[in-house]
């Protein structure tokens, strides 16, 4: 019998103090952000097509590097003073199919694509600083949202 007295005495102190739990509301003081910066990435993508070259702007080594082949092609063709000659046709043929070959791939170039990024600064609000006063009491909290003018508190009373 007194097994049962005292946990009969144990149950209604628990369910006394778990009774007087209760929520009451308290008048907010300030609330401020509390911010966490970062640094991030943003990237594209830029296209450029490359400018073709003014008529004064012409490269000279396609004519060069053809006149220099077709001279030595030409002069394999002849005999005597008619290898001079082939010499010389080969060399004005080749300056002017190098000049061309060089000139009209510079003209024609494929646009170009690259990836651009660039660092950039950020914040984030990861809480909120919350000062109240509760009872007489100043309280200090951290939320994870804005409080508004009132906050709720848990009471709990201890005997």
């Amino acid at each position: 019998m007194k097994k049962s007295v005292v946990f009969f005495g144990l149950a209604s102190l628990a369910a006394a103090t778990h009774a007087s739990d209760f929520t009451d509301t308290a008048k907010v003081v300030s609330s401020k952000p509390i911010y966490q910066n970062y640094t991030t990435q943003e990237c594209h993508t830029e296209t450029t097509t490359p400018q073709p070259q003014a008529q004064g702007e012409r490269s000279m080594t396609g004519s060069i590097v053809g006149g220099v082949v077709g001279g030595l092609l030409g002069a394999q063709v002849g005999k005597g003073s008619g290898r001079t000659a082939a010499a010389a046709a080969g060399a004005i043929a080749g300056a002017i199919t190098g000049d061309r070959i060089q000139n009209n791939q510079q003209a024609q170039a494929e646009p170009q694509s690259r990836q651009v990024c660039r660092d950039v600064q950020k914040q984030e609000i990861t809480g909120y600083e919350v000062h109240y006063i509760y009872a007489g009491r100043k309280i200090s909290t951290v939320m994870s949202y804005p409080p508004g003018n009132t906050v709720n508190v848990e009471v709990t009373a201890v005997q």
